[in-house]
């Protein structure tokens, strides 16, 4: 009875040792089976799918008409400034007054509505017809406001449409302390500015204008600001209560635009 007993158990062995071996492949094909079910969620995704896009590009605030040159009128030597940097001026102000050659004193006044960004002579300083005296940033358009104005490369421009959020970081407004300014695009010129259109729309500063353009943005886009009364500086930020004073035109920014979401796809097919 004992031999035969051994002899059963030693029949039933083999079916024990393939146990771990049935084990492992259940194991193999669920693996097997995730793995697949993975690779096409994956591929899915990246033919269907999309990722956010950003656009970092620089530009400026200003006023719809930007900063124009005033040149002067008359021949003669300075004799008096009536105006300041930053002082606002209406069409008409008196601005400057020049001795002409026949010792007349000749009134140049303002040729339009504006606030002086520069004053480019001095009294007893002789000028010429034509002579650039003063840089003004004109406010004398029907729907004058303070906006973002962004130079953006044609590639990117033609991305965006009106309407397109914008973020705006303000350089006197740190946006690790207060956010930044929230906008939307009004406008997308049609063809590109060159680098001299650039600084004519900046009243000639030509370090200025090269800032604007480092990036390769040339096509010029209007950024309208969005309001908030219940801030100081009378514009929605990102923190809600943004910078504790006002900003000014003038100062440089940094815009942040959404662009639309690509396919992981797109990146291994060629353009």
């Amino acid at each position: 009875m004992n031999f035969r007993r051994e002899a059963l158990e030693g029949l039933k062995a083999p079916e024990e040792l393939d146990a771990p071996i049935r084990l492992v492949r259940t194991r193999a094909w669920a693996l097997l089976i995730a793995l697949a079910l993975l690779l096409g969620a994956t591929a899915a995704w990246s033919a269907g799918g999309t990722l956010p896009r950003k656009v970092e590009v620089p530009g400026i605030l200003t006023h719809p008409l930007g900063v124009s040159r005033v040149q002067s009128p008359q021949t003669g030597l300075v004799s008096n400034l009536f105006v300041d940097s930053a002082t606002l001026v209406p069409k008409g102000t008196p601005v400057l007054s020049v001795v002409d050659a026949q010792g007349a004193t000749q009134i140049v006044r303002a040729p339009f509505a504006g606030r002086v960004i520069g004053l480019l002579v001095s009294s007893g300083q002789y000028i010429s017809v034509g002579t650039t005296f003063m840089t003004v940033e004109r406010t004398d358009a029907n729907d004058d406001r303070l906006l973002a104005t962004l130079f953006v490369s044609p590639r990117s421009a033609g991305m965006l449409r009106p309407g397109t959020q914008v973020d705006v970081s303000v350089q006197s407004a740190p946006s690790q302390a207060f956010g930044l300014l929230r906008g939307r695009i009004t406008a997308i010129d049609q063809f590109p500015y060159t680098a001299q259109q650039v600084a004519d729309f900046l009243g000639g500063d030509q370090q200025a204008a090269a800032r604007l353009l480092s990036a390769g943005g040339a096509v010029r886009v209007t950024v309208d600001l969005e309001t908030d009364p219940r801030t100081l500086s009378g514009y929605r930020w990102t923190n809600k209560s943004g910078p504790p004073f006002r900003i000014d035109s003038q100062t440089p920014v940094t815009g942040f635009a959404r662009l639309p979401g690509e396919r992981p796809l797109d990146w291994l097919l060629p353009g």
